[in-house]
């Protein structure tokens, strides 16, 4: 495997910069479009060329990684078993008595950056899998493809194959019939690609199911068109209040304009919202089970003490975290980094926290105790020795995942990663040791394991992003992308010289 995604990249695109017009996709990879196709092969009963075609046609339109099967919902956490018990609960109920056609079936997470929705979501959904009833999931992200809602009806469709008995066969004879389908839009695909091939599988027998299969969404804020937003809710509007096939769909987001003004004009919706729940017994539950976990793995070898922290400390840090739960859980991550002894870096981490400084007529910030805490995990790799590179690397990770996204990324060798990787980071902007510089930041980056090729870089959460893209957040971490894509031009334009 090459070191480098770029390494001999000829045509690509960054940003608003575009070399080259070659498009490949990078959804599914050959092996798994040929694995389907074959499995598909063994059982097909009509017209097998034409229907072989459409279901590599459909494979071509899904966005693999944004659904609950995918490489990046494997890492991705899901709720503390001893965290957010009313509101799944609250959610379920909705779930399991939405057969009832005067019931709601159509319901929005709303919540803030760093609250847990995306938890809440992933326990959702193992727990529809759990009972035979989730049709399919969408977690739109800023990675990977899953910033926009092309695929989003495609990947639906293609998830219910598994679920809905004969809706496979109904939908590849669909897409044999008319291959341009992909091209509408997402309201017609909806008809098209869900409601005729059930019709056709149902044509001659009841749709009979307990309870409605469930769609989940998750990140609808993510998706960088506020149009596809609106088509995403009213595609989930049509399959939730269909008189016939009834679904049963959880959307969730940040509260932004056009999504709750979508959500405030929307019948027949029921509307969970985050701050209306009391998070902080839920995050001292965390925390509780949490620094048991970490004292029962140090205790035995004498680093920490038994009584460590005290109840006190726990009552700061829920007060600190304001309802993020991505404040706390990156604060068990940043004192399991293993480099320094846990007690010193919850001292620091509780001093640069509570004496942080605020200027004078700043705006209201409602991440200032966050961004506190990912100052203070960078301060050392801010210094005037090290933050030119920081600033680098840590800019250069989501702008890769963009570069993979665009499906416009082609070497010579045809060999190509997926995504940034330490050795790829050092291959192409010339640098060394990038696995040894980022160890300081697990607490930040889920960093690739040595024997693991297959995983790359990643913020652990999307806060981090919104933290460097606003200068007085991030301060001298801060530059502007057009900053991030002269540097990947240079790089690049080196690379290729070579």
């Amino acid at each position: 495997m090459s070191t480098s995604v770029f390494q001999n990249a000829c045509q690509f695109s960054t940003g608003d910069v575009n070399i080259g017009s070659t498009h490949i996709n990078n959804y599914f990879n050959d092996n798994t479009l040929k694995g389907e196709i074959a499995v598909y092969r063994g059982r097909a009963t009509f017209d097998g060329n034409r229907c072989l075609d459409a279901l590599e046609l459909l494979l071509k339109h899904t966005t693999k990684e944004a659904t609950h099967e995918s490489v990046t919902y494997s890492y991705a956490p899901t709720c503390h078993p001893s965290t957010r018990k009313i509101i799944k609960t609250d959610i379920m109920d909705l779930i399991n008595s939405s057969r009832n056609p005067n019931t709601l079936r159509f319901a929005w997470l709303s919540g803030p950056a760093g609250a847990g929705k995306s938890c809440i979501q992933r326990s959702i959904v193992d727990e529809c899998l759990a009972g035979h009833i989730l049709g399919g999931s969408f977690f739109f992200g800023r990675d990977s493809g899953r910033d926009h809602a092309d695929g989003f009806v495609a990947t639906i469709a293609h998830q219910l194959c598994s679920v809905v008995p004969d809706f496979q066969e109904a939908i590849l004879k669909k897409i044999a019939f008319d291959p341009s389908i992909f091209g509408n839009s997402l309201l017609v695909q909806t008809h098209r690609l869900v409601l005729d091939p059930l019709e056709a599988a149902y044509q001659h027998k009841e749709w009979i199911q307990p309870r409605p299969i469930t769609i989940i969404v998750d990140g609808l804020d993510e998706c960088r068109d506020s149009a596809q937003r609106l088509q995403v809710v009213r595609v989930l509007q049509i399959l939730t209040q269909h008189r016939k096939f009834p679904f049963c769909a959880i959307v969730s987001s940040r509260p932004e304009f056009d999504i709750l003004t979508a959500f405030d004009k929307a019948p027949l919706t029921r509307k969970f919202l985050l701050h209306a729940y009391d998070s902080d017994e839920d995050l001292m539950a965390y925390l509780v089970a949490e620094f048991a976990r970490i004292r029962r793995n140090m205790y035995l070898m004498g680093i920490i003490r038994e009584s460590w922290p005290t109840r006190g400390v726990l009552d700061i840090l829920v007060k600190m975290a304001s309802g993020q739960f991505i404040f706390v859980s990156t604060v068990i991550r940043y004192l399991e980094n293993g480099q320094e002894h846990p007690e010193d870096l919850l001292e620091q981490v509780l001093a640069a926290v509570s004496t942080r400084a605020v200027p004078r007529n700043a705006p209201a910030n409602p991440f200032a105790e966050l961004d506190s805490l990912y100052s203070e995990i960078l301060r050392d790799r801010a210094n005037p020795a090290l933050y030119e590179r920081t600033r680098q690397i840590l800019h250069a990770i989501p702008q890769i995942w963009r570069v993979v996204e665009t499906n416009s990324l082609l070497t010579m060798s045809g060999d190509l990663e997926m995504g940034p990787s330490p050795g790829m980071l050092d291959a192409f902007f010339g640098t060394t040791l990038t696995d040894i510089w980022i160890s300081r930041l697990y607490a930040l980056l889920h960093v690739p394991s040595p024997v693991m090729e297959t995983w790359y870089i990643r913020f652990y959460h999307k806060s981090m992003e919104d933290y460097l893209k606003t200068m007085q957040r991030s301060g001298k971490l801060f530059q502007t992308e057009a900053d991030t894509v002269a540097q990947f031009l240079v790089a690049s334009t080196q690379n290729l010289e070579k």
